[in-house]
């Protein structure tokens, strides 16, 4: 055999070998394998502990929470509305519709004449008519006030009732005394059976009384 050859038929054989897997053995076998490194004596393998970033988010939203909630409740505690508020809403109306029925009902006529007697003496007649007809208003309530213009509230004096004149129906009279002289507001109030309010001033000298 030529010498040549033989590199080529060894070549060929190489690359025809099969592998182990394929002849059906080990892929380790025939191989060294490496060992391992041993571990070293004494030491433990670390734990990762918690995180505190993790924590302290944690924490804080609590914390937020509790806090928004305690100033909602202590804001709906202060804010809350009372029950008398309710009781005062519903007397309003009640109130304004009374005072509308008054307004609406017809006011008596009132015709002051007074005079002072002397000695601070006054006497106050009224003439108490219907505000349509004029006619003579008879057994009427009125009282009569006098209260003194410089001194405002100082010198009041009533309610004086007035009597029904004998003979003249719708005429109502009576006599008071002043506390010293000056300028006085005769007010004359009908309270029935039309409710109705006149004034009148008088000036009160110190006249001698009348002979």
């Amino acid at each position: 055999m030529d010498a040549r050859a033989v590199p080529t038929v060894t070549a060929l054989k190489e690359k025809l070998r099969l592998s182990d897997e394929m002849l059906g053995r080990p892929a380790s076998a025939g191989k060294p394998v490496r060992a391992g490194k041993p571990a070293r004596p004494g030491r433990r393998p670390r734990r990762r502990g918690p995180n505190r970033f993790r924590q302290g988010l944690l924490l804080g939203i609590c914390v937020g929470m509790t806090a928004a909630l305690l100033v909602g409740v202590v804001g709906f505690l202060v804010t809350r509305p009372r029950g008398v508020a309710p009781a005062a809403a519903e007397t309003a109306p009640a109130e304004r519709h009374g005072q509308g029925d008054q307004q609406k009902q017809p006011q008596a006529a009132i015709s002051i004449d007074s005079e002072h007697l002397g000695d601070l003496q006054v006497r106050i007649t009224a003439k108490v008519s219907s505000p349509t007809s004029y006619d003579p208003i008879t057994k009427g309530q009125v009282v009569a006030y006098t209260d003194m213009v410089a001194m405002p509230m100082a010198h009041k004096s009533g309610p004086i009732v007035m009597a029904e004149a004998p003979g003249q129906p719708g005429v109502y009279q009576a006599l008071t005394n002043v506390p010293m002289a000056g300028e006085y507001n005769i007010t004359v109030e009908v309270k029935q059976p039309m409710a109705s309010t006149a004034n009148q001033r008088l000036e009160v000298g110190t006249v001698q009384p009348k002979k």
